[in-house]
């Protein structure tokens, strides 16, 4: 406990159950929650769980913004949220999502970390220190006054982050906010956690990659069916082993663990089958030339992929890692003909291909699954342009988990559910070379290993497989083999079993002390 109680810091749902309008289910029934000042609770359990609706709950969105029936209570500070404006809640609740572009609202980084303060009314010299003082506490100086356009997913998350921490709030709610970021953000992004739970605010995050939470969490909440199912103290959440963990579709907590539970996946072709893909001295510069900055125009040098070169063997799942901003989505779309290369070749079966005639022969799922769904109905989706087999269509639904809803138009699908879709219209595709671009980002457990079977089984029924990932238990369950891209260069290339494992692990981690935190089993 602590000295001086700071009651607007409670969070407290008692017996809360909410059923979203047009809904024939409830997405929560009697839960209860009692969340003390300064205590961090992790908030987990499988996609659809209710988790989101809890928080939703917590930050008010829920009964101000989503409509509904809400039965029993949900109280900030003592005080029932159904009582209270928004804005109030704001003051109190600080809300950060899994995708900060949805709660941007400005141009610039400074504008909108100011943006909620001036918002809410408060003088101008106010306004100004707490921004100030965002980005100081926040240690991310480096990016005032810049064009949100230009940050990365991790940069976006701490702008989020500072927003939030300028309006002073006691209590933060996180959902997701590791789902598109790479080790090294979410290494920043713990330590901000950790700086907000030595500040004793209430930190409450919502998760399915749980790794990096391991050294900070009191207590690990476990949702299921809508439901409160386990709660754990720190020590006890720390000693589940895997089965127990994998039986409540919850990925691990500890990365050492996750990597003896995984078996080797070695290629079944054979060493000497010859290479089918093949890149040789590929160049290509991007980026543009200006930026923007608040008004001024600062030029910048465009930055270069290149040259690369390596091959890959039918029956290969090739993971590619870096850090955001390596070049590893620009390669994977100059390789399905996207991009245009300045220099060097990409070759399928021998051939040197133009981008054009890459287009179609190169397959690319894309991390933002909106840009790749077309019908109005999941299964019209596999079956687009009247090519596909009806049992293949189905085999493929029913491997990511889908059938059930093939009815349901893409656009009412959950993030994870569209993600899992595009996947699926891959499956069906006769093509020899794919490329998936963070394909698990934002899964549970569950729906991770569908993902990485599925892909696991395109690559033994004769084709190569790339996958673009920051998702380390993915990464160890799926690829055998690791390209490290680094600053737009292939910096490392290995195989990855048995004792490799511990070098993707450091790769991804670039050799943090931390490191060895996550990964003491």
């Amino acid at each position: 406990g602590r000295s001086s109680m700071n009651a607007s810091a409670h969070v407290a749902l008692g017996k809360a159950t909410f059923r979203y309008s047009g809904k024939s289910s409830n997405a929560i029934h009697s839960v209860d929650l009692d969340i003390h000042e300064g205590e961090f609770v992790l908030l987990t359990g499988r996609s659809g769980c209710g988790k989101t609706t809890v928080a939703r709950l917590i930050n008010g969105l829920i009964p101000h913004f989503y409509e509904g029936e809400l039965e029993g209570t949900a109280k900030v500070g003592g005080t029932e949220t159904r009582e209270m404006g928004i804005g109030d809640i704001g003051k109190m609740v600080g809300s950060v999502f899994q995708d900060p572009r949805s709660q941007f609202f400005m141009t610039d980084t400074t504008s909108e970390v100011a943006f909620g303060c001036v918002n809410a009314g408060l003088p101008r010299n106010d306004v100004a220190q707490r921004v100030e003082s965002a980005f100081r506490r926040m240690n991310i100086q480096r990016l005032r006054d810049r064009s949100v356009f230009e940050l990365s997913s991790g940069e976006m998350q701490l702008v989020a982050i500072a927003s939030c921490y300028a309006m002073g709030p006691s209590v933060y709610v996180f959902d997701e906010p590791s789902a598109n970021l790479d080790m090294g953000a979410v290494e920043t992004l713990r330590k901000t956690l950790s700086e907000l739970k030595r500040e004793g605010k209430t930190v409450i995050v919502l998760e399915h990659r749980l790794f990096y939470l391991s050294d900070l969490i009191d207590r690990m909440i476990v949702i299921e069916d809508g439901t409160v199912s386990h709660v754990y103290d720190a020590a006890s959440a720390l000693s589940l082993d895997d089965a127990t963990l994998a039986h409540m579709g919850l990925r691990s907590l500890q990365l050492k663990s996750a990597l003896s539970a995984i078996p080797d996946h070695e290629p079944t072709l054979s060493k000497r089958e010859k290479a089918v893909f093949e890149i040789n001295n590929l160049t290509v510069s991007y980026g543009s030339q200006h930026s923007t900055r608040s008004g001024g125009s600062t030029p910048r040098d465009p930055r270069t992929i290149g040259p690369l070169s390596f091959s890959a063997r039918l029956g290969e799942v090739i993971g590619i890692i870096g850090e955001n901003g390596a070049g590893k989505t620009t390669l994977s779309r100059l390789c399905c003909g996207l991009e245009k290369e300045d220099r060097g070749t990409v070759s399928v079966d021998g051939r040197p291909l133009s981008p054009k005639e890459r287009l179609g022969r190169i397959r690319l799922v894309m991390q933002d699954p909106d840009y790749q769904l077309f019908s109005d109905s999941v299964l019209g989706e596999l079956s687009l342009g009247g090519r596909r087999d009806a049992d293949v269509c189905e085999r493929a639904l029913r491997r990511l988990g889908l059938w059930d809803i093939r009815e349901a138009h893409p656009a009412t699908l959950s993030r994870g559910q569209k993600q899992r879709l595009t996947i699926a219209c891959a499956l069906v595709d006769e093509t020899s070379t794919y490329f998936f671009d963070e394909p698990t980002s934002g899964l549970d457990r569950e729906n991770m290993e569908r993902v990485s079977s599925a892909i696991r089984s395109l690559a033994q029924s004769g084709s190569v497989v790339f996958a673009v990932s920051h998702d380390p238990e993915f990464l160890l369950s799926t690829c055998n083999r690791i390209l490290h891209l680094s600053g737009g260069l292939i910096v490392d290339d290995f195989a990855l079993g048995g004792p490799t494992r511990e070098r993707l692990l450091s790769s991804l981690w670039k050799g943090d002390a931390q490191w060895n935190a996550h990964t003491d089993a």
